[in-house]
């Protein structure tokens, strides 16, 4: 079973901590070194992912379900200790047992700490579970999620916003 993880933050613009940050104030100059805790958005996202890819394919294990495919729309936020809670399907799959695994697999995926340096806990996410049998259908699916997202992202573009559309 592959699984292809999307996680996308809704909460605002993260932006990657700085390396070292200076303040200079009455004639000297204070350097402060960053905390050895924390960590890039992107490593953040690469583990996020690579985490859930595990806990998709525990569940699918659980659920002893091989044939399901589909994806389905995860929300979540993440508690104090940095799991997931306020687990809720946003988006179902046709597939009750995707939905199954989906739900399980945000449940049981366990603490996303270290943060990044802009993600608190109590942020709002939403994850895009995608059970797949081979790697190709997997990418069938991501593609129809992102034709999908973009639809949707100029359907709710305001009437005064300018869209490009373009053809290779």
């Amino acid at each position: 079973m592959y699984a292809k993880p999307v996680i996308a933050a809704l909460c605002a613009c993260l932006i990657l901590p700085a390396a070292a940050s200076a303040r200079q104030g009455n004639g000297q100059l204070t350097v402060v070194a960053p905390d050895k805790d924390v960590i890039s958005h992107d490593k953040w996202t690469d583990r996020a992912a690579s985490k859930l890819s595990r806990s998709i394919r525990q569940a699918t294990s659980f659920y002893r379900d091989s044939a399901s495919t589909g994806y389905a729309r995860v929300q979540f936020k993440l508690g104090e200790d940095g799991r997931p809670e306020n687990v809720a399907l946003a988006g179902s799959s046709e597939s009750r047992n995707v939905n199954r695994i989906s739900m399980r697999s945000i449940r049981t995926l366990g603490s996303l700490y270290p943060l990044p340096q802009d993600v608190r806990p109590g942020a709002k996410f939403e994850a895009w579970v995608i059970v797949a049998g081979d790697a190709a259908e997997r990418e069938i699916m991501l593609t129809s999620l992102r034709a999908e997202h973009r639809a949707q992202t100029f359907a709710q573009a305001p009437e005064d916003r300018p869209i490009l559309l373009a053809l290779r």
